[in-house]
């Protein structure tokens, strides 16, 4: 009868584990394609790293040992379960299980590792928990099962020693001999009714977990190996291309679930909702609205509500056309729940509060790709909705006849190029190097200043180099980064077309955000060239003895790493070797630096549409600056320093700082030396 009792159960409660799970991924399929089969060499070693070696979990040291003990240490468990089920139902063992002195002993030490490990996230949890980690019953109750499952087991073994079974194994099972001693006193029949006790207790635990798992954040345990190994192989700087089917009534950008990819919704289901991502996301430690964790909490939430309709319509229909019947279903359903993902279950102010600086995406234990979401969230508001809030209809038209998001006339060329003389592409066809100065650097006074800075760097390091002048156009990271990404292909043909007729092959940039775009996303069209960023130009230009820096910048500087520099190309030592090389600088990190160092909140197209006073990413960055106790807050971004500079004055601090490029850093020596 027990025989019979225990398959039913196991039958119902697997059963139940694999429909859920099966379900849950058939929902992640209604969305749209997209190849993550590719490079699987990349892909494998990606999923070692970050997998097997846990390597962003182990970022917090000791939680991610805890992490650690459980996940490898259940595993161990499950591998012995069968011969446990055979062991108390049928009293005989699996060979090659039971008697394999290697793996009882591997098994007994991550037994008491999962006790360990357990324990440690309990204390967390209880006693030093994480503002961005959130308790609740189903955390302590999933804990609490894996700790009974783990402590039933070896106790169950003891009570087979304390019996006098498998005594010929004891040497390998330090723990569980060891917790035969609670037992040996008992007569055989109380023995062998723990043995009973315990032996259930253990696989109630893990029918309970069967039935939770599916329909918790422990979904994860199956979900995220998968989207770890299909995380994205793109550059980290770069967004893909808007998918367009050609059809009538084409929906563009994201608003129901099905308007994303099977990937991005399979990212859903792979959060742990561990919170790191809440930990290092700019606009919510500022007070803004976005979370990036509920971003896929509450897409999940959606996802359970619309994706039983869509297969039901698929059932009835034999086919499914998310995108033909999208305008017939929009306000389906409206007074009653939410169904526009923009807008809706993602507020407005959650959407462009984001600066795309991806520092949720850097810490991400489970590859999830956050930005790329919001991004076609703003898609769908500005190609589709046509909602351009504030000044968004400004800036385009300003990038779209202007090639600038101000929206100024081009002059032939910048004020600060006349001065000094930089010729254009047009008089020195034969230059190495295009200098590509941006937008910022020809309309907006501290901008500029950078630009004059690396123009009289490059003359005194003799570097060929020449200007656009006149041609000189938006790169399209503004638009592209909020949303119009027909603007942002129309940019790029442009450019691409111009600088194809002039022979460019090598480009220098002051700006992040192109050198970004020109490296990362202009290869999407054809457009191949060697990037380099001003930062990189620099550091080689210093150690190949080109600037002689005779006198020095006695000055301490506190070096905030752009996220398009940084985080987005791993760009962290070059600018840190620049400013180092200059005589007198003393070099003071801010508390998040590098890949951890905080956005200045100007990025996402904020710098066009949010006043500095209002940007409170930007004030709690500076904050951060004057902490320091610096002089100088250095930088390699236009955009960084046009919002420092402005909200280093709103502050109002005693001790004013001043907002440097390392351009000017580095000219300023060459002015001492005298190369003016």
């Amino acid at each position: 009868m027990a025989v019979i009792i225990f398959f039913l159960m196991m039958i119902i409660s697997v059963g139940y584990f694999l429909y859920e799970v099966t379900l849950r991924y058939r929902f992640t399929k209604l969305g749209r394609q997209d190849n993550r089969y590719d490079r699987p060499w990349e892909r494998w070693k990606y999923f070692f790293a970050n997998v097997i070696m846990q390597k962003k979990v182990r970022e917090h040291p000791l939680f991610g040992l805890f992490h650690l003990f459980i996940t490898f240490g259940f595993l161990i468990l499950l591998v012995g379960m069968p011969n446990m089920i055979t062991e108390g139902l049928f009293n005989t063992s699996i060979h090659h299980v039971w008697d394999n002195f290697c793996y009882l002993l591997l098994k007994d030490i991550f037994v008491a590792l999962i006790v360990v490990g357990v324990s440690g996230a309990l204390m967390r949890r209880i006693f030093r928990k994480p503002e961005w980690l959130k308790n609740n019953i189903e955390a302590f109750t999933i804990l609490g099962l894996i700790l009974v499952i783990a402590l039933t087991e070896v106790f169950f073994h003891g009570t087979r020693f304390a019996s006098g079974e498998d005594l010929a194994l004891i040497k390998a099972s330090p723990l569980a001999l060891a917790s035969s001693k609670l037992f040996i006193n008992l007569n055989q029949g109380a023995i062998h009714k723990s043995m009973t006790i315990l032996w259930w207790t253990h696989f109630l635990a893990v029918f309970s977990l069967c039935f939770m798992v599916p329909r918790s954040k422990h979904l994860h345990l199956v979900f995220a190996p998968f989207n770890v190994y299909w995380h994205t192989l793109a550059p980290k700087g770069a967004l893909n291309k808007i998918q367009v089917n050609g059809k009538q009534g084409e929906i563009f950008g994201v608003n129901r679930m099905e308007d994303f990819t099977w990937k991005q919704l399979f990212d859903a289901y792979s959060c742990s909702k561990c919170g790191r991502c809440n930990e290092q996301c700019p606009a919510i430690l500022s007070g803004e609205a976005l979370k990036p964790k509920a971003l896929s909490g509450r897409l999940r939430k959606h996802i359970e509500k619309r994706a039983p309709l869509l297969m039901k319509k698929k059932k009835l229909s034999g086919i499914v056309k998310p995108a033909a019947k999208k305008q017939k279903d929009k306000n389906s359903g409206a007074g009653k729940s939410k169904n526009n993902l923009a807008g809706e279950v993602f507020e407005p102010e959650f959407i462009w509060s984001c600066t795309t600086c991806g520092a949720c995406m850097e810490v991400c234990p489970v590859s999830i790709e956050h930005t790329s979401k919001i991004i076609d969230l703003r898609r769908y508001l500005i190609l589709t909705e046509g909602n351009l809030r504030g000044d968004l209809k400004q800036i385009f038209d300003g990038i779209a006849e202007h090639g600038n998001p101000w929206g100024y006339s081009r002059q032939d060329v910048p004020g600060w190029a006349k001065e000094l003389a930089v010729p254009t592409i047009y008089e020195n066809p034969e230059a190495e190097y295009l200098y590509y100065a941006g937008c910022a650097a020809a309309f907006d006074e501290t901008a500029q200043k950078t630009a004059a800075a690396l123009v009289k760097i490059l003359k005194a390091a003799g570097v060929n180099f020449a200007v656009l002048g006149s041609s000189d156009w938006c790169c399209g990271d503004t638009p592209r980064r909020m949303g119009n990404e027909f603007l942002f292909e129309k940019t790029v043909h442009k450019n691409i077309s111009t600088w194809n007729k002039l022979g460019i092959k090598k480009i220098i940039t002051t700006c992040p955000h192109c050198f970004n775009t020109l490296q990362n996303e202009y290869p999407q069209y054809g457009g191949e060239y060697e990037i380099i960023p001003h930062a990189v130009f620099l550091a080689g230009l210093l150690r190949e003895g080109k600037l002689p820096l005779n006198k020095g910048f006695a000055q301490a500087v506190s070096y905030h790493d752009p996220c398009y520099l940084g985080r987005y190309n791993d760009l962290f030592s070059f600018p840190r070797e620049v400013l180092q090389a200059v005589s007198g600088v003393r070099l003071i990190e801010m508390p998040r630096s590098q890949k951890n160092a905080f956005c200045c909140g100007a990025g996402g197209g904020r710098i066009w549409t949010l006043p500095v006073s209002s940007n409170l990413i930007a004030q709690n960055r500076v904050k951060e600056a004057i902490s320091t106790e610096a002089e100088v807050i250095g930088t390699g971004c236009p955009f960084c320093k046009m919002i420092f500079s402005e909200a280093i004055e709103l502050e109002g601090s005693n001790k004013q700082m001043q907002v440097l490029d390392i351009a000017e850093i580095v000219a300023l020596g060459l002015l001492w030396c005298g190369f003016a």
